[in-house]
């Protein structure tokens, strides 16, 4: 991920594009854990996004556990699909979608 995101729409897009891969090692799954790792961190240090789903963060932190577990993997999969799906849906305001950066 060489551009981060800033709006909730490039968030989405990222997680998204995390959601794609499907780690056949350790190696990739490694990676791929520090990609979620970044992306987590620049969400919470350099977005004005306060709303994120709690989904989203669970599936940023848990990449070793669908890694270990393919039924979890699933479940999860499914469930950050849906979330997202239904983000992406939510109409933003001024309130509920965005802080005001200090600074």
């Amino acid at each position: 991920m060489a551009v981060m995101p800033t709006s909730r729409e490039e968030v989405i897009a990222a997680v998204r594009g995390l959601v794609a891969h499907r780690p056949t090692s350790r190696s990739e799954a490694a990676a791929l854990e520090r990609e979620s790792v970044a992306l987590a961190l620049h969400i919470q240090k350099h977005t004005p996004l306060h709303d994120v789903p709690e989904a989203v963060w669970h599936f940023l932190s848990d990449v070793d556990i669908r890694f270990k577990d393919p039924r979890y993997a699933t479940a999860q999969l499914a469930e950050i699909t849906a979330v997202l799906d239904k983000w992406q849906a939510q109409v933003p305001s001024n309130t509920s979608f965005e802080r005001t950066r200090e600074g």
